[in-house]
């Protein structure tokens, strides 16, 4: 299945939903109309049981610039209210790529800064060609940031690096945003689609209900006490093991063969 529509393409197929930052000619920059496209999207896979993963990408030379400065320009003293219209719309869409429980997977070739990075942060795994860039940007503009930006570094680089990145730097490299712990994995460019399409096969056949309960599980973990994760892992663990992918997994592990999760 495929929607489309401009600024975002929404494709469904074998198990992954792909969902394309369709504004090449402006480098994907988010505007409100990208923003809104990218919730519907998101709200439309949230509640599709058959995709299993996932993706985010950019068409032509960039995942994306981020903001599109120009349309902020233009916007003149309208813009406040302008940006909070897109800023919503663009939160109500990383919410629900969150909330849905699905794998998320970003992945990053050329330019990926301002909006567009605390997209790709808040994913569950950032792919990216070794020539991608990040760039907070926001600093620039003499704003401070959007899309859990500063929630997003702060977890996962700790508050002296996320104060650093925001306010200090301009641009890093794949290789030095993969040191810092803030992606998965860097990959030679031409090999990004060989090693995209490794992940989401190995993330589709894993079972639904075990991925959405880990991706609660570390996601909530940075907030929770000890005693309180352990009351959650104690809670998911047996709920899983009383479906049949559980079951499943044991008869696979017995007669030495891949499962074959069916989502039950």
């Amino acid at each position: 299945m495929t929607i489309a529509s401009s600024p975002v393409e929404l494709v469904v197929a074998d198990r992954i939903g792909t969902i394309w930052l369709n504004r090449p000619e402006r480098g994907n920059g988010i505007e409100l109309g990208l923003a809104t496209a990218l919730r519907t999207a998101a709200f439309d896979l949230e509640g599709d049981a058959s995709v299993k993963v996932v993706v985010i990408r950019g068409r032509g030379a960039n995942f994306s610039v981020g903001g599109d400065l120009r349309t902020f320009s233009a916007a003149g003293a309208t813009f406040p209210r302008l940006a909070m219209d897109i800023i919503t719309a663009f939160h109500d869409a990383l919410l629900s790529l969150r909330r849905s429980g699905k794998p998320v997977i970003a992945a990053v070739h050329g330019a990926c800064a301002g909006g567009s990075m605390s997209l790709a942060l808040a994913c569950d795994f950032v792919l990216a060609a070794e020539t991608a860039h990040f760039s907070v940007a926001y600093r620039r503009l003499g704003v401070p940031a959007d899309g859990g930006m500063s929630h997003s570094l702060t977890r996962l680089a700790g508050p002296r690096r996320a104060l650093e990145l925001m306010l200090l730097s301009d641009r890093i490299s794949a290789s030095e945003a993969l040191s810092r712990g803030l992606i998965t994995r860097v990959c030679p460019e031409q090999e990004l689609e060989a090693e995209l399409t490794r992940m989401t096969r190995t993330l589709a056949d894993n079972s639904p209900a075990a991925s959405r309960a880990v991706k609660a599980l570390v996601w909530s973990a940075d907030t929770a006490t000890f005693d309180e994760q352990l009351s959650a892992e104690l809670a998911s663990f047996v709920d899983c093991a009383s479906s049949a992918d559980f079951r499943e997994g044991l008869n696979a592990f017995i007669e030495r063969r891949p499962p074959i999760f069916g989502g039950e």
